[in-house]
């Protein structure tokens, strides 16, 4: 499931221009050559885990960055940063995104009975647990991104809320 390289090059590229960094700087904080930056802003040289764990340590303060690295070495099982043309990058656009997936995902979650057993189903009851899976992880990818949004705005590390949240998820059985 966990790759151990992965193409970075658009997480490596929007770092860069976010923190106003040079291939050289960014080479030198990660102990490697700025030809190797240069190679994985290109896509022709893949990062490689142990690589890309450092860079995790030293640019955690990057919530986009982490996620975008999360999301390659998973092969796409954690939520992409929502980056498009069609995607405003402001709290107040990301919420409203959110708010709306959520909404969607509420309304399939009214309309899709989940009693019967998986295994007898009709096809029709499949497809419509499917489309609800789907506005699952739409609504997901919005609120990961909104969640990647308040961090990086407010200053609130997800790491040390979710650390703060645990005893209690234990508490009542969660996990």
């Amino acid at each position: 499931m966990i790759k151990k390289s992965a193409d970075v090059g658009s997480a490596v590229t929007s770092l860069l221009e976010e923190e106003g960094m040079t291939n050289g700087q960014m080479a030198f904080d990660l102990n490697v050559s700025p030809q190797l930056i240069s190679h994985y802003k290109t896509d022709r040289r893949p990062m490689q885990q142990d690589i890309a764990k450092q860079s995790i340590e030293v640019y955690g303060d990057s919530p986009e960055f982490r996620s975008e690295l999360l999301y390659e070495f998973s092969n796409g099982y954690t939520s992409p940063v929502l980056k498009g043309p069609t995607i405003e990058r402001h709290r107040l656009a990301m919420e409203a995104n959110a708010e709306r997936e959520i909404k969607e995902a509420l309304q399939k979650i009214e309309e899709v009975c989940l009693a019967k057993p998986p295994g007898v189903t009709t096809a029709e009851e499949r497809e419509n647990i499917e489309k609800l899976v789907d506005e699952l992880v739409e609504a997901r990818a919005f609120i990961d991104n909104l969640v990647m949004m308040l961090e990086r705005e407010y200053n609130i590390p997800i790491m040390k809320r979710i650390q703060r949240l645990l005893p209690k998820w234990k508490a009542k059985g969660w996990i």
